[in-house]
């Protein structure tokens, strides 16, 4: 999967109702610690579903891309993969 295909996946499961609830849990109005992290509003049990369905088929050049989405959950999502794809190297090495 590509970045885009990524962060595609993450722009169909926005919730603009959660949305609000993150915006007011991670602090994002002026001045406050979180100011300017941008949220799709989904939950991180989803987040985690895509990267599980992701990392096979995602490149680490992608998941570099991602990481510097102005998206919460994207960059979250690529976070996610990447551990995906390290748990399963150590286990292949086993």
């Amino acid at each position: 999967m590509t970045a885009k295909d990524i962060t595609d996946a993450l722009l169909a499961l926005e919730d603009e109702r959660q949305r609000e609830v993150l915006l007011r849990f991670f602090k994002t109005g002026k001045g406050e610690y979180g100011e300017g992290d941008r949220f799709l509003g989904i939950k991180v049990p989803v987040t985690r579903a895509v990267a599980k369905e992701c990392w096979q088929t995602t490149e680490f050049p992608h998941l570099e891309e991602c990481i510097t989405s102005p998206y919460h959950e994207v960059r979250l999502a690529a976070l996610l993969t990447l551990i995906e794809i390290f748990n399963h190297a150590r286990r292949d090495e086993d």
